[in-house]
């Protein structure tokens, strides 16, 4: 344990001394106290320990001689500090979307079993955070941010503890009306236009509840909510999709194709949240190994 705050001690050092925009812990344990202003976020390890009891599970078995055994540990812990840099990268991400940390320096500390280790991460890098950054030449990234945390919490726990499918489609709003039509009557037609904003936390468990309706939802790029349960028009035959993915993510992928919208796309059957822009997929989260909060 001693180790151990020394270690996040030199950790809250370089998070002051860089500026970072948080610091990130993955563990197992919460520490005791961390003694700094900047804001402290805990992040689940569950997939990264799952993986690591089947690395080192092999790593045993292969282990028999001193020589295999030794480069089997330089594999272990090579690994772990590569996964951890993964997982920083993942939670920082995840954190972006729900606006708890800006673009900036994250510094992460990673601890499973007897190894620790501090990683660096600079947001503007992150892969995920690149590309929502792009899309925002056609949507606003609050907005994007706004349906992906809906997006993600119905991956992560569903509605009443069922997986719950489904899709937004966002922008180029005429377009995507003209490529679909209607599964059920439009729940969200002859509102107030203040009751079907997106940005708007209030009416998120709404949006969550319509989301059990067969059908996509449809958002103009202002970010308010013009249909659901609507049924997209579109050929979906040369679209290249990852294997076993269903319609949903076909038909929301080629409507990006045929038009400027941006798509995101929670999956039923294991709740990873995708987004597609111009027919291709950019982004891929799963909410439930990258679960992220305040811890100070």
């Amino acid at each position: 344990m001693v180790e151990k705050n020394l270690i996040i001690q030199s950790a809250v050092n370089i998070a002051e001394e860089i500026s970072a925009s948080a610091i990130i812990i993955m563990s197992n344990e919460l520490p005791l106290d961390i003694d700094t202003s900047i804001p402290v976020l805990f992040a689940s390890t569950s997939a990264m320990m799952a993986a690591d009891h089947l690395l080192e599970a092999g790593n045993v078995e292969e282990g028999k001689d001193s020589t295999r055994r030794l480069q089997a540990i330089s594999e272990t812990l090579y690994y772990k500090g590569t996964a951890g840099s993964e997982r920083i990268s993942d939670a920082s991400a995840i954190a972006f979307i729900a606006n708890i940390l800006a673009a900036d320096h994250v510094v992460g500390i990673v601890s499973h079993d007897e190894t620790t280790s501090i990683v660096v991460h600079d947001l503007k890098s992150n892969p995920v955070v690149k590309e929502l950054r792009a899309c925002s030449e056609r949507v606003n990234l609050n907005i994007l941010k706004s349906v992906m945390m809906i997006a993600m919490d119905l991956g992560a726990y569903g509605r009443e503890g069922k997986p719950v499918g489904t899709a937004f489609i966002i922008g180029d709003m005429e377009e995507v009306m003209k490529r679909s039509h209607p599964l059920v009557l439009n729940p969200f037609f002859g509102h107030p236009k203040e009751e079907l904003n997106i940005r708007d936390p209030v009416k998120w468990e709404t949006v969550k509840e319509f989301a059990q309706l067969d059908g996509i939802f449809v958002l103009d790029s202002h970010g308010y909510i013009q249909a659901a349960g609507r049924y997209l028009d579109v050929d979906a035959r040369e679209v290249e999709m990852v294997k076993g993915l269903g319609g949903r993510h076909a038909s929301a992928a080629a409507i990006t194709r045929d038009t400027e919208a941006v798509a995101v796309t929670t999956s039923e059957s294991d709740g990873v949240v995708r987004v597609y822009k111009d027919g291709i997929q950019i982004i891929e989260i799963d909410p439930r190994a990258s679960k992220v909060s305040r811890y100070k």
